[in-house]
């Protein structure tokens, strides 16, 4: 029996939990699309803002990246319109949690350095040698996710959450937190840190895997909403080919 056809026959209430705007879309979007009208869906963004300066040197690249934007906030707020725009066009509910973005979260107590050198203050000050590598001690956000998602989640919901793969913090806290809460649990490999890193995952005990492929140019529409992104996540300007992966021991 397919995936799909599973979930709709539970007849639950679906909720796919997206560490940012666009990364339910990027890494389920054929199975919202093929699940769009059967079942009640509701995408949970989790870490949708970010402060408005100073940024450290890997915030301001990322800042670059995503459109030249210098200020933060700008572009959460755009980013939230393309999400919009996107997510317009299924048949689905949004919610937006509203936490910081890792590149842009801060310690609680700032020093007098951290004005002149906001690595200082940062939980996460760089990206390649702190956002992908583990969860800081001294960041807050688990057990600020827990609460919110305790809040919005409904329990009998099929949860979908992220594998953790390319090991982003926020995916990794994310992974994290539904595993903890969540009896109904489906995990979806990470795209495109799947296909750049040639890993989609491995099935564990007792886990079965699902694999789809249809409504793939469909799925690229969407994905081309959210144009803030493109850049950053497809340097050379072509989303590549793949599937999308599953792992549940529910289903």
């Amino acid at each position: 029996m397919d995936l799909v056809k599973k979930i709709i026959d539970k007849n639950l209430p679906v909720v796919f939990v997206s560490p940012h705007f666009d990364d339910a879309v990027l890494s389920c979007g054929m199975l919202l699309l093929q699940l769009g009208g059967k079942v009640d869906m509701t995408i949970i963004n989790v870490f949708t803002t970010a402060h408005g300066g100073p940024y450290t040197l890997s915030a301001k690249q990322f800042l670059k990246a995503s459109g030249g934007y210098t200020n933060a906030k700008l572009l959460y707020e755009a980013r939230a319109k393309e999400d919009q725009n996107a997510l317009s066009r299924l048949p689905v509910s949004v919610v937006n949690l509203h936490l910081e973005d890792a590149l842009f979260r801060r310690k609680k107590q700032r020093s007098f350095l951290g004005k002149m050198f906001p690595e200082f203050d940062a939980v996460y000050p760089t990206y390649r040698w702190h956002v992908i590598k583990k969860i800081s001690r001294k960041d807050d956000a688990v057990t600020a996710l827990r609460e919110q998602l305790k809040k919005n989640v409904q329990k009998d919901a099929i949860v979908f959450a992220p594998c953790g793969i390319g090991n982003h913090v926020d995916h990794q806290i994310v992974h994290k937190v539904c595993r903890s809460l969540f009896a109904h649990l489906v995990l979806y490999s990470d795209f495109p840190y799947n296909v750049r890193l040639h890993d989609y995952g491995r099935v564990k005990k007792h886990q079965h895997m699902y694999r789809l492929n249809q409504q793939f140019d469909k799925k690229l529409k969407l994905i081309r909403v959210y144009k803030s992104q493109l850049q950053g996540l497809f340097p050379e300007g072509k989303i590549p080919q793949h599937e999308e992966v599953y792992f549940s021991t529910y289903l």
